[in-house]
């Protein structure tokens, strides 16, 4: 096994990254994205093992930290959910250097909550094999329903049914409230599962990883709008172990256990694929 640090200039900004690469030449080669956080050095303590890891199946691996993390220079105003476009971006940037450098044709990503989204934007592109999400968040909350996830929709309608004038409202209220919709990322990935493996794990307490049942149900409507080819690239898997959202502060054991299902279902993507003559080296872009 080898490793090397990897500094990309990608939109204004120079990401570090860290390349493993098994002794033999790759046969493809995994991107794991981490969560926010500032205590991320170079990706997490789940990349750093599941790169450890890949390198005894032939797989290659790249993590980074986004611009103004860990080992990244730059400053993060805010971070918003629902929008991963720059880190997306800085992911791209990453993954076309070393796929380049590495003269591989295929990649699967591997996401943690935040880094999930940033991952199935990585679907669309016809070198992927797939993503791995662990506690991917499924609904797209809009400012009011930011609010309840805060202070609890049963307090925000109580207060308005206490003002005669607002009562009225309760009913719009609790369905705006309520995020009907997949976030983007999610949807436009499900797009391409005729050729993609997507695979959402949720631990225990699955709360704490963004599951729910209205995640659930949203989620079950978008598949049911896919034809069933499409459908049966997808699969849902809760686990006792977790919750995966941080997963630093799970035992050694179920550390473990947790890499490997990763590992098995990452490999489980490049042992299926059929290789796809691409035209050299293909820039990841948006």
């Amino acid at each position: 096994m080898r490793q090397f640090p990897v500094f990309v200039e990608a939109e204004g900004c120079h990401v570090a990254s860290v390349v493993t690469v098994p002794d033999g030449d790759p046969r493809g080669i995994v991107i794991s994205l981490a969560a926010t956080g500032r205590h991320n050095l170079i990706g997490s303590t789940l990349s750093t093992h599941l790169s450890q890891r890949l390198v005894e199946y032939g797989l290659a691996s790249v993590r980074l930290d986004y611009s103004g993390v860990g080992d990244s220079p730059g400053l993060v105003p805010t971070w918003v959910l629902s929008d991963v476009e720059a880190a997306a971006q800085q992911t791209r940037a990453v993954l076309t250097i070393a796929m380049e450098t590495l003269d591989v044709s295929h990649f699967a990503a591997v996401g943690t909550c935040y880094g999930s989204r940033v991952a199935l934007s990585l679907v669309s592109h016809p070198s992927c094999l797939g993503a791995v999400c662990l506690a991917p968040p499924v609904l797209e909350h809009g400012g009011l329903s930011r609010l309840s996830r805060r202070v609890g929709e049963r307090t925000v309608l109580s207060y308005v049914r206490s003002r005669t004038a607002f009562r009225r409202l309760a009913g719009p209220l609790r369905r705006t409230l309520r995020a009907r919709k997949p976030a983007a990322r999610v949807a436009d990935a499900f797009e391409h599962l005729d050729r993609a493996r997507i695979v959402f794990l949720y631990g225990t307490p699955s709360f704490d990883d963004h599951y729910s049942r209205r995640a659930q149900e949203v989620l079950d409507a978008s598949l049911a709008s896919l034809p069933p080819e499409k459908r049966e690239h997808f699969e849902l898997r809760m686990l006792p172990w977790g919750p995966l959202s941080t997963f630093d502060m799970l035992s050694p054991e179920n550390q473990a256990d947790v890499l490997d299902v990763v590992v098995s279902l990452v490999c489980s993507s490049f042992e299926e694929a059929v290789p796809l003559p691409l035209p050299g080296a293909t820039a990841l872009t948006g």
